[in-house]
């Protein structure tokens, strides 16, 4: 079932244990990106939302991802989740050329 309030998909694990397992693994995300590194366009919170959905098997609404300032260079970012209420996850987007 969807939870009302952050729109994390229930699942087996309990929700301090995929925050715990966001801060252990980086998000990896390849887009396409120039000779210095600048990426074209920038990496969305819909691209964070699916990309956690197929690395770490959680469903994340994009609303409810945080990020500080625009995603447009390839290296390490650090984004914040709301996985329940007052429980926040941190994440660390690592974002490379492909």
């Amino acid at each position: 079932r969807d939870d009302l309030v952050t729109g994390v998909q229930t699942c087996a694990l309990p929700i301090w244990a995929i925050a715990a397992a966001f801060a252990e693994a980086p998000l990896v995300i390849t887009a396409k990106a120039g000779a210095t590194g600048k990426l074209f366009g920038s990496v969305t919170a819909a691209d964070i939302a699916e990309a956690v959905e197929r690395q770490f098997h959680v469903v994340v609404e994009r609303k409810h991802v945080s990020i500080e300032s625009p995603i447009r260079e390839v290296g390490t970012h650090k984004v914040t989740v709301a996985l329940f209420a007052d429980l926040r996850g941190t994440l660390n987007v690592d974002v490379r050329a492909g």
